[in-house]
């Protein structure tokens, strides 16, 4: 199956471009937001002055008219109250005075002023249709031309001129070369009191905000044009940093997925079975750490792969060995031989064993049964094992017809101590049944004591055939005495290794002669491969899960005669 892939560089290349991206577009954002930022600052603070000069300007001339204002309105003179303003009016070059007016406490309007351009303009809010109005005339007795303003109007102007002068942003229609125009002004509003305390009147001026407004404007299109500016400097900052960024990307990324293409290869080709493909990498960061250990690891496959295949052949030719160490024991189940039936038991605890038996029929009728044990177990204890058998095999055939046992062992020792040099030793039992079944031979060579068991006045009793000497391959010179004792039909013989009796179960213990006998004994009415087969079952039951640690040998051979 082909798996769909996205190239390593293009991930790469994409993932910087659009981070770089990222960052100038974040960049952007931030200075557009200052020089938004900046420009409301900037027109802020001038409102704020403005609105504050303003202010003092039009409270310090509302408080320093408003005293001759009295004196002229108690004279009732108009033409000086008119007088009085029209400075006022006429210096809005400066002061930004649109227009003035004085409005008697009946509400009345006595004198108005206004600058050159005004036509006429709106004293008071409202309904077009009904609100007053001053006509410019030249007139000093224009007042004659306006309506009373509205008691609405007239307590507005009460409650402001009841504390300090302050002023108050209005929108006021004044009407140029015939065109009416709403103009932004901040309006002033003082009391005009005589000496004696009585408010005789209102005085209200009222500053253009125009020009504050136009110079607003103007700072805020100065402001757009300056963010207009920012954003194509970013602009052009982001297609540098973009066209940089993607030729670093694709620089870089062609530098890593070079390396990690090169090891991609290298990979399926071993892949295929070419282990001998190795990486060129050369780099010193983290892939060139990876391949120097990919490249270890092609050599430990190389090296696992032929020891794999040596382990192949060596358990190969075991496997040969092991079926050659089996063409060397007797087949499994019930055999005969001279006096006695038989039946024995081998399992080695690895491929090959250092245990064997045998059984062998003499040319007297007699019956000779051997079990062996080398130290061990493996391939070098199932050589002198299999020496040993070629040896008695050999003894046994050559040797004059009246050889005995001591004899057999001797010869047979020097034959283990001249082939193993004592690297390896080997305990050895060789038991003799007379061929009438009534007399049996024993001689030991540091092997188990044989078990015989015997029934006596219905009683089966079972006793070790004591019988010493050396392991063969200790000592060259060593000699063997035998031991013999009185059989009859019925009687049974066990031989084993002692891999039976130090089997160990899971808690450690061991399975012990004691057992052993007691189960040989419970079984004796069983022919001798029954009498096998329980004693295997019993020493299952025992050991369960326990794993073999030896080889496991029984014989067990039964007087027939």
């Amino acid at each position: 199956m082909r798996y769909k892939i996205i190239s390593l560089s293009l991930k790469l290349t994409a993932t910087t471009v659009a981070l770089v991206f990222l960052v100038v577009a974040v960049y952007a954002l931030l200075a557009v937001r200052d020089v938004s930022e900046d420009v409301e600052r900037q027109t802020e603070r001038l409102v704020h002055i403005r609105t504050q000069a303003l202010e003092e300007v039009g409270a310090s001339t509302t408080r320093y008219l408003g005293l001759p204002a009295a004196s002229l309105m108690y004279d009732n003179d108009l033409q000086g109250l008119y007088s009085l303003i029209q400075p006022v009016v006429e210096a809005s070059s400066s002061n930004d005075v649109v227009f003035a007016y004085i409005v008697a406490e009946n509400g009345r309007v006595w004198v108005a002023a206004a600058d050159a351009e005004i036509e006429a303009f709106v004293i008071g809010a409202g309904d077009t249709a009904s609100r007053p109005f001053y006509r410019a005339t030249g007139d000093p007795f224009a007042p004659a031309l306006m309506e009373t303003v509205p008691a609405l109007y007239l307590a507005a102007y009460r409650e402001a001129a009841s504390g300090l002068p302050v002023g108050e942003e209005v929108t006021r229609s004044v009407w140029r070369e015939g065109t009416q125009v709403e103009l932004s002004l901040l309006q002033h509003t003082a009391a005009i009191v005589d000496r004696e305390g009585t408010r005789l009147g209102f005085l209200t001026l009222a500053y253009s905000l125009e020009d504050l407004r136009a110079e607003v404007e103007s700072i805020r299109a100065q402001g757009e044009v300056k963010k207009s500016q920012v954003k194509r400097r970013l602009g052009l900052l982001g297609a540098i940093a973009l066209a940089l960024g993607c030729i670093v990307a694709i620089l870089q990324s062609l530098a890593i997925t070079r390396n990690v293409k090169s090891l991609s290869r290298a990979a399926g080709r071993i892949a295929e079975g070419d282990l001998s493909v190795r990486t060129d990498v050369r780099a010193s960061d983290e892939i060139g750490v990876l391949a120097h250990q990919f490249n270890v690891m092609a050599d430990r496959v190389q090296a696992l792969l032929l020891e794999t295949e040596q382990k192949a052949m060596l358990e190969k030719e075991l496997d040969i060995a092991r079926t050659i160490q089996e063409t060397l024991l007797p087949p499994p189940g019930l055999a005969s031989c001279g006096p006695v039936r038989l039946a024995g038991f081998f399992r080695a605890a690895s491929i090959c064993g250092g245990d064997f038996w045998h059984y062998h029929g003499l040319q007297n009728g007699d019956a000779l049964l051997t079990v062996g044990d080398v130290t061990g177990h493996g391939v070098p204890s199932a050589m002198i094992s299999a020496a040993a058998k070629s040896g008695l095999d050999t003894l046994i055939n050559v040797s004059r017809p009246d050889w005995s046992l001591p004899y057999l062992l001797q010869e047979l020792n020097k034959t283990i101590f001249d082939t193993a040099q004592r690297a390896l030793v080997m305990t050895f039992l060789a038991v003799r049944v007379r061929q009438d079944g009534r007399w049996l031979e024993v001689v030991n060579g540091g092997h188990n004591f044989p078990i015989l068991l015997a029934r006596r006045n219905g009683v089966a009793e079972a006793r070790a055939l004591v019988a010493r000497g050396n392991r063969l391959g200790d000592e060259r010179e060593s000699t063997y005495t035998v031991v013999s004792t009185e059989v009859q039909a019925g009687d049974a013989l066990l031989l084993y290794s002692d891999g039976i009796t130090e089997y160990r179960n899971p808690e450690g213990r061991d399975y012990g002669e004691r057992r052993l006998r007691q189960t040989f004994a419970a079984h004796l009415h069983l022919e001798p491969d029954g009498i096998v087969a329980a004693l295997l079952n019993d020493l299952g039951l025992f050991v369960g899960a326990a794993p073999q640690e030896d080889d496991l040998t029984l014989v067990v051979a039964k007087i027939v005669r």
